[in-house]
């Protein structure tokens, strides 16, 4: 009988020790999520009771590396982009993008609507990715916890059709994301976003905006009139007829 009950009070002190321990089960509520899940819990976190095609469009004024005239970027869901600009229009229409219209160069000559250089249209997915993230559209991956800012995080890892790449990190106890590694090109090098606050909109969370790599340190762009579900018709993220490809 005594060995019985010196056996059962191991196993409750284990027990007690494993709840104690900083990487127990338990810890931020979410180990042992399949990716489904974690993503169904990050589209919760982000709109609520929202169904998940109930948001069809955004649209943001996104103030970044020091600029005072926001670029205002639009996008549909999945893959189209409009990215309207101090130097002009530029679009995406899910295969190609273009400068749909372009201010006067330094010298004030007219310059009209021109296709970008075709090894550049991943990257207009990649700033679709940032929008709105990637994993609520696209197949992914769960590649492990990791520590953010003393939090627990789920490594979500989105491989874009074109070739770039992003990786999310939901924090394991808000399910919002905290922090992006973004891979423009696919090659490896990836380019560090933190994001430390989300503003409410009508019971919608969207990042105030978030934390990169700048000329002189770290800088912080911000997001502001951030509208969801736009008007948004198919000639807003037209490419112009007569660009070659």
């Amino acid at each position: 009988m005594m060995k019985k009950t010196k056996t059962i009070g191991a196993l409750v002190t284990l027990a007690l020790l494993l709840l104690a321990t900083p990487g127990a089960m338990g810890r931020s509520g979410g180990e042992g999520l399949s990716t489904n899940e974690i993503v169904g819990r990050a589209w919760k976190a982000m709109f609520g009771e929202r169904s998940r095609d109930s948001i069809r469009s955004i649209c943001a004024e996104g103030y970044f590396h020091g600029a005072t005239v926001p670029n205002r970027q639009t996008v549909r869901r999945p893959n189209l982009f409009r990215n309207e600009t101090r130097a002009g229009v530029l679009v995406f229409d899910g295969k190609r993008a273009a400068w749909a219209s372009r201010t006067p160069d330094d010298k004030g000559n007219p310059r009209g609507p021109e296709l970008i250089e075709a090894k550049y249209w991943r990257h207009f997915e990649v700033d679709i990715a940032i929008v709105f993230p990637a994993f609520f559209d696209h197949p992914t991956e769960l590649r492990g916890i990791e520590a953010v800012n003393g939090s627990e995080a789920y490594k979500l890892f989105v491989s874009l059709p074109l070739g770039g790449n992003v990786t999310y990190f939901v924090d394991a106890g808000s399910f919002l994301v905290t922090k992006r590694l973004v891979d423009w090109d696919g090659n490896g090098e990836e380019w560090e976003n933190r994001i430390e606050n989300h503003l409410d909109y009508g019971g919608i969370r969207y990042p105030d905006g978030y934390s990169y790599p700048g000329r002189e340190g770290t800088e912080k762009g911000f997001y502001k009139n951030v509208r969801f579900n736009v008007e948004a018709p198919d000639e807003l993220f037209r490419v112009p007829e007569g660009l070659m490809p």
